[in-house]
């Protein structure tokens, strides 16, 4: 037989996993959304010619992602 405390706990413990998902895909969502804007900037920048390329930012990561 379940007593009690284990019937809470087990409660809880559904309850701890659905907050997480829910946390997961809250933080999901809002990068998305970040991702989105940056990207929408960076086309907007193209599109009026006043993007500019940091040519040692990119040349670093590039060789990060080598090693």
């Amino acid at each position: 037989m379940i007593n009690p405390i284990q019937q809470n706990y087990i409660a809880n413990a559904s309850n701890v996993h659905k907050t997480d998902k829910e946390t997961k895909e809250t933080k999901t969502n809002e990068a998305q959304k970040t991702e989105s804007s940056k990207a929408s900037k960076i086309a907007e920048q193209i599109k009026n010619g006043t993007y500019e390329l940091n040519l040692k930012a990119t040349a670093d990561a590039i060789a990060d992602s080598l090693l």
